[in-house]
């Protein structure tokens, strides 16, 4: 990565932001020097803060295995809803958005604060670098943080130190929104809606998510890494110091709708941010796979008149049911099996509408926006916590709060129920959450895989879980996580729970792409059955780091290696022995 390519972009980053976000109308005269100044950069921070949580969101989307295309080819430039060939692919948008869009433009941020002594925007800059540094370590593990921006060839820093760096730095950042000589700083330059489009330099607010993003930073250590009663503890406090603060608001970027990336990256305009560096969301084209729409959200064979779609009233609000083969309406939701293909009389029409056009999905609207944090995220977060705390009973209460915050979000109330949607409603706690005596962290979890959906936590609550099912045999707590045993058989002749014991699991897409994925690994185990099968991470971005950093590259072992795929995050690892599996050596 060398510097003056961190320059250069960072001056494009921020011209191509505040023209296309039209955030600042800046006149200068063409005989003066041009420089960049804070209420210019904060703009573009907060706009690529909202596109890096999407660049996540939109590859785990399919690594999660919760949406699929109608293709079937192990190889494509789209390897994360294809065949996860990864190393043939030119570029990830993750990498450059942290290191150029993010890092150089609040590289420079920091620099026009101090100059005038504006603390206020250094401490905004450090939240949403704490925030990028955390999407990002967790994608790709070992990345330069120390010497990223001193050298032409920065080293690569270890996971483990950058965790420790960034455990260090929220707790720094929060002491610092605590002390008046930053927060009360005569010098700081007032922040407009304008500059912040989150929380309108409101530090309050800023202070309050960089204490949830330390709480989802200590959501790490489970279940796998530290997990101790301590821990869990801190957890559930951390979380409840945030909702339970009257200041607390989500941090929500809206867009306005318009042209090009006036658009919210979800919606159906699809824009591609800065041209050639993203991709566009392919919803257009894209299909619920079966994990996801039968056994997770429940959707029926065919349509039923009291039931409607699905056993989870969200289902239709993600995604609006279209016509049927026949052209004579929908009769169901739909759903397909991942990477195998769609069959030749199929239409993607007759698949379900993921831009939710007749629901009430908030994400996938011309006008939507990107959550930064939700609400349900922060519940699940203590829920799970408690769990592991040992206390089940309120596990389950919290689970279930979450879950209700993630109907609301979907325009699902439970006071605007009636009838027989009163009846859905409840027959759907009585399936999916029927009371504290039986509650698994696999309820738990399951339900927070729906919560998250379009959301980066998704694809990396299933990697700290290592793809637990009886797929690979690996069990928490005695249970496969991602192993549904409550589906159904979508009967319109009424509602009986004993009909619910259809089973099914996650399992790794079909037509992987086999050098890589389906032959015996390192240890001599059957690639269905390991977890060292599964990606777990992605390669450095081949357009960067394979030209100019090769050297760190091979001293990592991760210079075009398919097996640097598989390696386990540090909070993947077993080191607590919650995690059991038939065959231990599983877990070298």
């Amino acid at each position: 990565m060398k510097k003056i390519r961190y320059i250069m972009l960072a001056v494009v980053a921020t011209v191509c932001c505040t023209a296309c976000e039209d955030f600042l109308d800046v006149n200068t005269s063409k005989d003066s020097a041009t420089s960049v100044t804070v209420d210019q950069l904060l703009p573009t921070a907060c706009f690529y803060a909202s596109q890096i949580n999407y660049d996540h969101a939109e590859y785990g989307v399919y690594l999660a295995q919760a949406l699929t295309t109608g293709e079937k080819s192990q190889t494509g430039v789209y390897a994360y809803s294809a065949g996860w060939e990864f190393l043939s692919m030119n570029r990830h948008p993750q990498w450059r958005r942290h290191f150029y869009d993010l890092g150089a433009n609040i590289n420079e941020m920091y620099a026009a604060a101090e100059e005038i002594n504006s603390r206020n925007f250094i401490l905004i800059g450090r939240t949403i670098m704490l925030l990028s540094t955390m999407l990002t370590t967790d994608v790709f593990g070992d990345m330069p943080r120390s010497n990223a921006y001193t050298t032409t060839s920065p080293t690569y820093d270890s996971q483990a130190s950058i965790y420790d760096w960034m455990f260090q730095e929220a707790d720094e950042l929060i002491a610092l929104y605590e002390d008046k000589s930053w927060t009360e700083n005569a010098d700081n330059i007032p922040i407009s809606q304008k500059m912040d489009r989150i929380y309108a330099g409101d530090l309050k607010k800023w202070e309050l998510y960089t204490k949830a993003l330390r709480a989802r930073l200590w959501l790490r250590k489970l279940p796998n890494w530290e997990n101790t009663p301590a821990v869990c503890s801190h957890i559930v406090q951390l979380v409840d110091e945030v909702l339970d603060d009257p200041n607390w608001e989500e941090p929500l970027y809206h867009y306005d709708g318009g042209t090009s990336e006036q658009n919210c990256p979800w919606g159906p305009y699809a824009p591609t941010i800065n041209s050639w560096e993203s991709r566009a969301n392919r919803l257009a084209t894209s299909i619920p796979t079966k994990f996801f729409g039968y056994a997770l959200l429940g959707g029926y064979e065919r349509k039923t008149t009291n039931r409607r779609y699905a056993l989870d009233p969200r289902a239709e609000k993600m995604m609006t049911p279209r016509e049927s083969s026949t052209g004579s309406g929908s009769d169901a939701m739909r759903w397909l099996e991942s990477n195998i293909g769609m069959d030749a009389s199929m239409k993607i029409t007759y698949y379900p509408d993921l831009f939710a056009s007749e629901g009430n999905n908030p994400y996938t609207s011309n006008i939507g926006y990107i959550a930064l944090m939700t609400d349900e995220e922060l519940l699940f977060i203590k829920a799970e916590a408690q769990y592991w705390g040992g206390d089940k009973a309120a596990a389950y209460e919290t689970t279930k709060q979450a879950v209700l915050r993630s109907m609301e979000r979907y325009g699902i109330r439970e006071s605007d129920l009636s009838g027989t949607a009163l009846t859905r409603y409840e027959r759907f706690f009585e399936v999916r959450l029927p009371g504290a005596t039986t509650f698994s962290i696999s309820d738990l979890m399951q339900q927070k895989f729906v919560a998250m959906y379009l959301q980066p936590e998704l694809w990396t609550d299933v990697r700290r879980y290592n793809y637990s099912s009886k797929t690979n045999g690996i069990l928490y707590d005695g249970v496969p996580v991602y192993t549904v045993t409550t589906c159904h058989d979508g009967s319109s002749t009424g509602y009986k729970v004993e009909n619910f014991t259809v089973e099914y699991s996650l399992r790794r897409p079909y037509n992987l792409y086999e050098p890589y994925w389906c032959q015996a690994d390192a240890y001599g185990i059957n690639a269905e059955l390991s977890p060292n099968a599964w990606v777990n991470r992605l390669n450095y971005d081949p357009e960067t780091e394979d030209k100019y950093n090769r050297a760190e590259l091979e001293r990592l072992g991760a210079y075009k290696n398919h097996e640097w795929l598989k390696k386990r995050m540090i909070w993947a690892y077993n080191t607590s022995g919650k995690a059991v599996c038939s065959d231990p050596t599983e877990w070298k």
